[in-house]
């Protein structure tokens, strides 16, 4: 069972009160134990409420933390991202094909595609022989300059 104060546990106390202090203090001493008594449960009160103040604080910071996932875990701004990158590299797979085919292009005209050195051939040395001229009949005689002419 649970201790408990009864009726006959209370009379005891008041009995023993009133011999201790005396018929006169008892009614001064009774408000002073009512206030503390009172001290006493509104410090339990302010105890509780700041342990319900603070399990409500954990319990919002959790709900923001969920929040937080929540917004993170978005499935709609998955799928837009998801979608921007694969646009993305679609566009850059377009682009790279674009490049290719014009290197392709570039390299069959033989253009603009760095060939590989080609060995040098050695060239002939000259003859020392002097080439003859066929002889004509009459020698030519040698022209007069224009500018002279105007003189």
């Amino acid at each position: 069972m649970a201790p408990g104060i009864g009726m006959p546990e209370m009379l005891v106390v008041l009995v023993l009160a009133l011999v201790v202090v005396g018929p006169q203090q008892l009614p001064v001493l009774m408000r002073r134990i009512g206030r503390m008594l009172a001290q006493a449960r509104g410090m339990a009160r302010e105890f509780q409420a700041s342990f319900d103040e603070l399990g409500r604080e954990s319990e919002l910071s959790d709900l923001r933390k969920e929040i937080e996932a929540l917004k993170r875990g978005n499935p709609i701004e998955e799928i837009s991202g998801e979608l921007d990158k694969a646009a993305l590299e679609a566009q850059n797979d377009k682009i790279r094909q674009l490049k290719m085919a014009s290197a392709n292009r570039i390299g069959d005209s033989g253009f603009g595609a760095p060939q590989p050195p080609r060995p040098v051939a050695e060239k002939p040395a000259p003859s020392k022989s002097v080439p003859e001229k066929p002889e004509s009949s009459s020698p030519e005689p040698p022209r007069p300059d224009a500018s002279r002419d105007t003189e």
